[in-house]
């Protein structure tokens, strides 16, 4: 695990693996390559989304306990699922993650 200028290694499960790399760097792999990209300018719909997104992310999140169980992190997941699925399937996706976001699940996630 790297965080920083730092490493070290840790023997542990692929889901605590997840929350202990989160709790320190706050930030996993995963959610660090779908934040850098940028924010869509068309179609509208999905311009107001990432930022809504991106606002929740920077101002709530980390206030809530950043505690997610999955890589990426739900709101990142998010992202991803509206802006490759379109509008309905991504919200369709989301609401499922987030049914699924209990700490007896968890692990990388990516989308189907």
């Amino acid at each position: 695990m790297k965080i920083g200028n730092n490493s070290f290694e840790i023997s542990t499960s692929e889901k605590d693996a997840i929350i202990i790399q989160r709790h320190f760097a706050k930030l996993t792999a995963m959610d660090l390559e779908i934040q850098k990209l940028p924010v869509p300018k068309k179609p509208n719909w999905l311009n107001l989304v990432v930022r809504f997104l991106r606002y929740y992310q920077q101002n709530f999140s980390e206030r809530l306990g950043n505690r997610c169980v999955f890589d990426p992190s739900c709101s990142r997941y998010s992202e991803l699922a509206f802006r490759e699925k379109g509008f309905f399937k991504g919200l369709k996706l989301t609401l499922n993650r987030l049914k699924r976001c209990q700490p007896k699940n968890g692990g990388i996630d990516t989308l189907y």
